[in-house]
């Protein structure tokens, strides 16, 4: 007798059960490319290939998932994808040098730019971000108290670095993008004495 196939216990033609992770990040990813009002579930479900059921397996309701998008984006647990968590173990100049190729990398500023500009009309996101931003300034003023700056000063550099950092987000549509180089001097200006 001919030995049988073993069987998956799923029926074939049909996708595994998308997790909440995979719903987030296809929700980002079409928030990145085409902005909040395009998030919609028919068309998230039609991107992924399932059924609303699926959706609503994990979300309420859309409100729901941009929740979801929101925390996940601005929380500390993705702090390690922005290379935040990574950077305290560089020395101080290695880690200022990082976060200045950090700005121009476009890449990177692509869902910064969709989940800012989404804060502008959601209070909870714009905490979300208000937030991010606090931690970053952490970051960024530890560098330079490291460096030997006092406080005042610290906060002073820090705060110039990552106000450019957001000018660089939104000014580079109608301005020249600063290059690697240009915020490298930058970078030597604010650590100047």
């Amino acid at each position: 007798m001919a030995e049988q196939p073993a069987r998956s216990g799923r029926r074939s033609g049909r996708r595994p059960r998308l997790s909440l992770d995979d719903w987030t990040e296809a929700g980002l990813r079409l928030l990145v490319s085409e902005g909040r009002s395009a998030v919609k579930i028919s068309r998230l479900c039609d991107d992924l290939g399932v059924t609303k059921g699926s959706f609503y397996w994990h979300f309420s309701d859309i409100d729901d998932l941009m929740k979801a998008i929101a925390t996940r984006y601005t929380s500390q647990d993705n702090d390690a994808a922005r290379g935040l968590t990574s950077l305290e173990e560089l020395p101080v100049d290695e880690r200022l040098a990082h976060m200045g190729a950090m700005l121009v990398d476009e890449r990177a500023w692509e869902a910064e730019v969709a989940v800012r500009e989404w804060a502008r009309s959601d209070p909870q996101v714009a905490e979300s971000v208000r937030a991010l931003d606090q931690r970053i300034l952490a970051v960024v003023r530890n560098c330079f108290l490291e460096l030997g700056f006092d406080e005042e000063e610290a906060e002073l550099r820090a705060g110039t670095l990552v106000y450019a950092g957001i000018g660089f987000l939104y000014g580079r549509d109608s301005l020249p993008s600063p290059t690697a180089t240009q915020i490298q001097e930058l970078l030597k200006i604010l650590v100047r004495r």
